[in-house]
């Protein structure tokens, strides 16, 4: 995959974490990039830590609105790579959990990948050039999670989604992909700094991001970041088979 596939970059979820780094490790490469979320102050500090030019657009992808602003760039800003990383978790067994917050994280972590993927493909499939898809899952989709069950399905779909549309899509010049990280230190938890006790099973977001972005220039479908992974992921399915 050339480099300059990545020319025009969107990324969502960019105010922290994994989307951050992602963003700062394309802007290693790209000319111009897309920063979408919902804190602008966050959403300005990575775009002052980036080598390339970006735009700031606060937008949430669980509201309609949201989704129609980010339509609105990938209709007209010839957008070569979408980012879906926005998304947030829940924990906590299902009967205690609010309903109406298991329905938003529905909203973002699905629906919201759902249509900003179905605007992409749409825009680009009968375009002369290329374009790639980059969907952030998490080790959780390949096994359930009865402590936070909508969270782990969430992933599960877009593990699926993605495997799907890496197929269909291939062959007509769009790249889907999909990376797997597990344990990262970043504002998912309410005290990051406080899980990096486990050294051994976490990770740095610079380096998920430095894989996935690794990943997409080798074509892959699945990026799985690190051997510890793969062992969590082969463990998971263990466990909850013989359950």
């Amino acid at each position: 995959m050339k480099k300059n596939r990545f020319d025009v970059a969107l990324v969502t979820g960019a105010s922290s974490g994994i989307g951050r780094s992602i963003a700062i490790e394309l802007s290693k490469e790209s000319s111009l990039i897309y920063l979408i979320g919902r804190n602008k102050e966050e959403l300005k500090k990575t775009a002052g830590m980036l080598g390339c030019c970006s735009e700031v657009v606060v937008a949430d992808i669980s509201l309609q609105e949201g989704i129609s602003k980010i339509e609105t760039l990938i209709k007209t800003e010839g957008i070569d790579l979408l980012v879906n990383n926005a998304g947030f978790g829940s924990g906590g067994y299902f009967h205690d959990r609010k309903l109406e917050k298991e329905i938003n994280l529905i909203d973002t972590n699905i629906d919201g990948v759902v249509k900003l993927t179905h605007s992409y493909i749409n825009n680009k499939i009968n375009s002369d050039s290329q374009g790639a898809i980059l969907n952030v899952g998490s080790v959780v989709s390949f096994f359930p999670r009865p402590s936070n069950a909508t969270y782990a399905a969430s992933k599960a779909f877009v593990r699926s989604f993605s495997n799907a549309l890496h197929i269909k899509y291939k062959k007509r010049g769009i790249l889907v992909s999909c990376i797997y990280p597990g344990l990262t230190y970043t504002n998912f938890f309410k005290d990051p700094d406080s899980m990096r006790k486990y050294k051994f099973f976490g990770q740095e977001p610079e380096y998920v991001a430095k894989v996935a972005v690794g990943g997409l220039h080798r074509n892959k479908r699945m990026i799985i970041p690190g051997f510890i992974n793969y062992f969590v992921i082969f463990i998971g399915k263990y466990l909850y088979k013989y359950n």
